[in-house]
């Protein structure tokens, strides 16, 4: 499958929510790993947020139909600067991987490891040091596409995220 990567922008808002909401049902009917679901994560207003702040990229498949989406920017919540990071960098140098998801008639495809690529190739391009993330701490799928791609799991943290009951993540670096 061929797969093109590109900001969101603000006419691809209805799509984007859509691709989310068809994800966090998906979770729901499935294993919720992320707990997407049980948290109701991301919510629309996140998504035009992402979007309108230009940090939300998709992959798009041959008929430009959403087939994965991710959050790409350098906001940090506070654990991280708790962490025991490879890498000294400010915050402009270290590009921060969230929400990334595969529509659900996509997986399998290699959408998760085209946004990885994408996601590398984006830090490169704004000369970042370093790329950060976080997953948690029951997604084990997550964990293992990360760690297939080099990227070094510095364990479970306790990572407080508003509007949520979740905080046990592990923290993720990929070193440029």
């Amino acid at each position: 499958m061929t797969l093109t990567f590109r900001r969101a922008g603000a006419s691809d808002t209805a799509d984007t929510q859509q691709a989310y909401r068809r994800i966090i049902d998906h979770l729901a009917e499935t294993v919720d790993f992320p707990h997407w679901h049980t948290e109701n994560h991301p919510t629309p207003e996140e998504v035009a947020g992402w979007i309108e702040a230009g940090e939300l990229c998709l992959a798009l498949d041959g008929d430009g139909s959403i087939a994965g989406v991710t959050v790409l920017n350098h906001d940090a919540v506070e654990a991280y600067q708790n962490a025991a990071w490879a890498i000294e960098a400010a915050p402009h140098e270290i590009l921060v991987v969230h929400a990334l998801g595969v529509v659900p008639e996509h997986l399998g495809k290699g959408v998760s490891h085209f946004l990885v690529d994408a996601t590398l190739d984006v830090a490169r391009e704004q000369g970042c040091k370093a790329v950060r993330l976080d997953t948690y701490v029951e997604n084990t799928p997550a964990r293992k596409l990360y760690e297939r791609y080099g990227f070094t799991d510095l364990g479970c943290h306790t990572v407080a995220y508003e509007g949520t009951d979740l905080s046990q993540f592990h923290l993720f670096e990929y070193v440029l």
